[in-house]
């Protein structure tokens, strides 16, 4: 699905997310006009959306990797690290932080102050997985900190968060750390402009609606249609 940030609607909706079918419709759109003035791509991380953009448009855009995938990303290495210390522990103590999971990968301001002061009290009886709800916070501060406007002091900050994680010594968050440093120069450029794909992802969620109402579609270019009549502007 291909989105404009300026309008926030869908400009079109491809068969498939391979390279060389992003390239050409990426290419056949820039020859037209319609995007004869991109300046920035953001994008979840896929080598193929990334390889065509540059491909396309050259070292003249800025890539950015969406902010939301890169928590995503992380709340699945928060998850295994959480599940690698409970194992570790009695099994008293792990029917007490039974049912407790959304806790700790939700932000806290999104539960209710029930659950926020229930929440607090088990992050006081279990402080080592108080530990990784901190390194989550600290990784959305960064990406909240108004005062990082550019990609070089968002690259210094995230660098010196990895550096803290590791020194926790957990193997579940490795692999997070290994993406992050990875893609690190498009992650950064997030503090550019501060792009993201939050938008797209409400349109996923539409587009899903869609497929529900139907209980699927096989027809792929009557789905299309569907998808541009709801979300974008149908081409004839």
């Amino acid at each position: 699905m291909i989105v404009d940030h300026d309008t926030q609607r869908v400009v079109d909706v491809l068969e498939n997310r391979e390279k060389v079918t992003v390239a050409a419709y990426l290419k056949a759109g820039k020859e037209s006009g319609l995007f004869a003035e991109v300046v920035e791509v953001t994008t979840d991380m896929w080598d193929a959306y990334v390889e065509a953009s540059r491909e396309v448009f050259g070292d003249g855009i800025a890539i950015t990797i969406d902010r939301f995938h890169v928590m995503k990303n992380f709340q699945e290495g928060l998850t295994a690290a959480r599940r690698e210390l409970q194992r570790t522990l009695p099994e008293e103590a792990k029917a007490e932080l039974k049912g407790s999971r959304w806790w700790w990968v939700t932000n806290s301001e999104n539960l209710c102050e029930e659950h926020r002061a229930a929440f607090a009290e088990l992050r006081q009886k279990f402080p080592t997985l108080a530990v990784l709800w901190d390194q989550r916070e600290q990784l959305r501060a960064i990406f909240e900190d108004q005062a990082i406007t550019t990609p070089e002091r968002g690259r210094e900050r995230l660098q010196a968060w990895i550096a803290e994680v590791k020194k926790l010594g957990l193997k579940a968050f490795d692999k997070f750390c290994k993406t992050l440093t990875n893609w690190m120069d498009k992650i950064a450029n997030y503090f550019r402009s501060r792009s993201s794909n939050g938008r797209t992802e409400g349109l996923n969620h539409g587009i899903r609606t869609i497929l529900w109402r139907a209980y699927g579609m096989l027809n792929f270019k009557n789905f299309r249609l569907r998808v541009l009549h709801r979300f974008g502007y149908a081409k004839k």
